[in-house]
């Protein structure tokens, strides 16, 4: 079972977060959003959350950093696999269950991507990027990394191993790290069924690197105006 942590400051990723919760093929799941902004409309979320199963909301002040909503919502979780949702990425319906494939098969304690699709919505640009490699354990004593949006971890890690409360950027590499130091199990799954979105605004972005770096820093895969067919790989069945 999985218990999917989103943290969100604007209330227009509202129903991208619930398409990427609702699409999962992963039955046994349940969904904890975090509104970290004072002004949100908490009401409008919880009437949209009512048509759904398993949907908590909770607001917290929006002092409160990343690091702090996310350990609130770990600490409401039920189930025993937490896995961090980013408000603004693509998750195909296979995200979760090929997770929880690499969970049940490698006794991993972390588990995310290394390398991931990234479309840059302005260009229409689908490319790849890579902190690390794929399909393979990571080693806590060599360089690279795994992407935030895709961290999924055994609730059992924490409390001993928490996001730490910090501000600004570093939130989830930091994170990471730690897991790293702490000679954790890790393992990095496909590049498949996710994409981490780049809007034209890089300001949007909670990571602050310009999209010319980033394009850069990455492959091209080619312009497409659907990337869901290229970046969907079907994982398991129904759980």
């Amino acid at each position: 079972m999985v218990s999917v942590v989103a943290c969100t400051i604007r209330d227009s990723m509202m129903d991208n977060i619930f398409s990427n919760f609702n699409r999962q093929l992963w039955q046994k799941k349940e969904l904890i959003i975090i509104l970290n902004k004072d002004k949100m409309n908490k009401q409008k979320w919880e009437e949209k959350a009512s048509t759904f199963d398993n949907v908590s909301i909770y607001q917290l002040p929006e002092e409160k950093t990343l690091g702090d909503c996310l350990n609130f919502g770990t600490e409401k979780a039920k189930y025993e696999i937490v896995a961090k949702l980013d408000d603004d990425d693509y998750y195909s319906e296979y995200y979760l269950t090929e997770a929880m494939m690499a969970f049940a098969s490698t006794n991993a304690q972390l588990i995310g991507k290394g390398k991931s699709f990234m479309y840059f919505e302005k260009q229409k640009l689908l490319t790849i990027r890579r902190l690390g490699n794929e399909n393979q354990r990571v080693k806590t004593n060599v360089k690279g990394g795994l992407k935030g949006g895709t961290l999924m971890f055994k609730k059992e890690i924490y409390p001993e191993i928490k996001f730490p409360s910090k501000v600004g950027s570093g939130t989830d590499s930091s994170f990471v790290g730690l897991c790293k130091r702490k000679k954790l199990r890790i393992y990095s799954t496909s590049r498949y069924n996710y994409v981490y979105i780049r809007k034209s605004n890089s300001d949007s972005h909670t990571y602050k690197r310009s999209n010319k770096v980033l394009l850069q820093k990455s492959r091209r895969v080619g312009k497409i105006s659907n990337f869901v067919p290229k970046v969907t790989k079907a994982f398991g069945s129904k759980q």
